[in-house]
């Protein structure tokens, strides 16, 4: 990271399942008489409280999994709380602040730097995973599974909800409009042909629709058009910010030349994929399960399909990135417990249930050979891996990345010119990062 991981969806699936609260579920044994905590003497025991964001599937899940757990390991009783995702960071800021933060959380990669810059999480120990370095357990995993994972050189979690974001689109509303739906677009000139003939007189139908006003999205979907100019958002080693630049406003003008920022949909730009809305979307390989669950009618392979991340003509591709990971807060009352969970979901057949049941990829090494994983948008998942960049690594990158968001939004709604927003951006990093 998971990570890793869609505010406007989560927001809208929390509506429809939970009235947008968050849900707490207390399962078998937990209560004032738990057990202590566990330790390497006694194994696995005591209670565990563990925080994520709400999501329908995964919820579902991850409960089946703790009953499992629980059932294995009936000395220990773990305390979900589904949070959402809009809510989590908030909440879980105020949980350190208070010094009162759940054992184990389930957070975006993207916050690590924050987080552990405030010594909030506790470093990820080899050994209760049965490896007797960092090197050792890196090796159980895909190369580069724990680079988003990483800060000043120290690993703090696990990943899960490992992804590269690559293009969908709607088969049905390209056989409409004429297009072959079996050869999408390869580079950003061609989906900006591709929109042009998807989008209707009024523009109550488009092309490509961009996710809109969510930190992560802005950076996800924004990393492949300017790094795949040769451009970048920051230059991190001497703190600046790098949109004023030939390459930042030229991405800056073309995304602001598709899609319509006034469409809406309780679930943002998945519902309007989902709906037929929008003909083309930016999005990770959990697509292909969350689509069918908007619209039982949307079928992978039929209505909607994945192709790779575009490039622009004469260049290489660049993929934006992200992974979700787990992580134990520093001070958590049952570390050694959390920890072993942790690792019990890594083993056995778990990574490949999860696959299915979720569509969120666990990178283990040889995930890719997973029954789950015999469909196009892994493979891709795993083409683009190689040239997939997880953004900018800083301890104010919720503050960083809001500009960005600020700078993509003031072009995408005309409120200002490609290279005042751009001006902008550079100006509010120089107050950040100073």
């Amino acid at each position: 990271m998971s990570a890793i991981p869609r505010r406007d969806l989560l927001r809208g699936a929390a509506l429809l399942t939970l009235g947008g609260a968050a849900s707490q579920l207390t399962l078998t044994g937990c209560g004032s008489s738990a057990p202590q905590a566990g330790s390497s003497k006694t194994g696995p025991q005591g209670q565990v409280v563990v925080w994520m964001h709400e999501e329908p599937a995964n919820t579902k899940y991850f409960n089946a999994k703790i009953a499992e757990y629980q059932k294995q390991f009936p000395k220990v009783s773990i305390k979900p709380l589904y949070v959402p995702i809009a809510n989590l960071d908030t909440k879980l800021s105020t949980a350190f602040t208070t010094g009162a933060p759940p054992d184990l959380i389930k957070v975006g990669a993207w916050t690590l730097a924050e987080r552990a810059s405030k010594q909030q999480l506790a470093p990820l120990p080899p050994a209760e995973f049965g490896a007797a370095s960092i090197d050792a357990l890196k090796g159980r995993f895909e190369t580069n599974a724990f680079a988003a994972l990483t800060y000043e050189q120290q690993v703090y979690g696990t990943p899960i909800d490992f992804n590269s974001v690559h293009l969908w689109y709607r088969r049905d509303r390209f056989e409409k409009a004429g297009l072959d739906p079996d050869k999408p677009p390869t580079t950003w000139e061609e989906v900006a042909e591709f929109s042009k003939k998807l989008t209707n007189a009024d523009a109550s139908q488009v092309g490509l629709q961009w996710q809109l006003a969510d930190n992560i999205w802005a950076m996800l979907n924004f990393i492949p058009l300017i790094r795949g100019l040769g451009g970048q958002i920051i230059d991190e080693s001497s703190r600046r910010g790098m949109l004023n630049t030939p390459e930042g406003i030229k991405a800056l003008e073309y995304y602001g030349s598709l899609g319509n920022p006034k469409l809406s949909d309780p679930v943002g730009a998945f519902g309007l994929f989902a709906k037929g809305t929008s003909a083309m979307l930016m999005s990770g390989r959990f697509t292909s399960s969350l689509i069918p669950a908007i619209n039982p009618n949307a079928k992978i392979g039929q209505t909607f399909d994945s192709a790779l991340v575009p490039s622009w003509e004469g260049k290489e591709k660049v993929a934006a990135g992200y992974s979700w990971g787990w992580f134990v807060a520093k001070k958590a009352k049952n570390p050694y417990t959390a920890w072993h969970f942790i690792n019990w979901l890594l083993n056995g057949d778990n990574v490949n249930q999860q696959l299915a049941a979720t569509g969120l990829v666990t990178p283990t090494a040889g995930w890719q050979k997973l029954p789950s994983a015999n469909d196009k948008a892994s493979q891709q998942l795993e083409q683009q891996i190689p040239y997939t960049d997880f953004g900018p690594v800083l301890p104010q990158w919720t503050e960083t990345i809001k500009a960005l968001l600020d700078a993509l939004e003031s072009v995408i709604h005309k409120q200002a010119p490609a290279q005042q927003a751009a001006t902008a951006f550079d100006a509010a990093v120089g107050r950040i990062l100073k």
